[in-house]
């Protein structure tokens, strides 16, 4: 089984991210929960529970909340890499680096070519001046290292993830990570503790 893991970039501090999610509902009225983490002097990575349904359905939410671009990030059994952009509660970009994926679990041989591999879309989300050929480079599937390669393309959609992350100048490491081994104790490299940040109610 490859790696699964869901979480949501923001291009906005950290420290004021969290004083806003803490107490902050979603539908319905069940408080936010999960961890947060800053991933650059702008940025900070919220990491959900639930890692395809809480990534996807709270980045729109988010964007409204923290006044800032939101991504949310998927990553399917280390086969499908799922990116979108929303801003202002709107989803204005969606990159999907296996198209069909979901629907026919095991065609990893199978992938066509990834849809929505426009670097331009992520540039709100950068940390910095953005290589826009390299970018667009990894999001067509061509991996930085020739190790991550299987038929010249990503053999795991988390290195490509990681890479995408990276390529934004962002801390990559701590973006390649979900909420189930944040609560198993898995810090990213790189990561000190007191940096990683708990908000709402967390299980015992």
């Amino acid at each position: 089984m490859g790696a699964f893991y869901g979480n949501v970039l923001v291009a906005r501090e950290c420290a004021e991210v969290v004083p806003l999610l803490a107490g902050a509902a979603r539908a319905g009225g069940v408080l936010l929960r999960g961890y947060a983490m800053p991933v650059g002097p702008l940025h900070t990575a919220i990491f959900p529970p639930e890692p395809e349904r809480d990534a996807i359905e709270l980045a729109g939410p988010l964007s409204v909340l923290l006044g800032a671009a939101t991504l949310s990030a998927y990553v399917q059994d280390s086969v499908a890499l799922d990116l979108r952009v929303f801003v202002e509660g709107e989803e204005r970009h969606r990159f999907d680096s296996c198209p069909g994926y979901g629907e026919a679990v095991g065609a990893r041989l199978a992938c066509p070519d990834p849809v929505g591999a426009d670097p331009d879309a992520f540039l709100p989300l950068a940390a910095g001046p953005v290589d826009r050929l390299v970018l667009g480079s990894v999001l067509r599937g061509v991996p930085l290292d020739p190790d991550d390669a299987e038929d010249g393309r990503y053999l795991f959609a988390d290195a490509q993830h990681h890479d995408v992350m990276e390529a934004l100048g962002l801390d990559a490491h701590r973006l390649s990570t979900g909420f189930a081994l944040l609560a198993r104790g898995y810090l990213p490299e790189g990561l000190p503790p007191q940096e990683l940040r708990v908000f709402g109610s967390l299980p015992g």
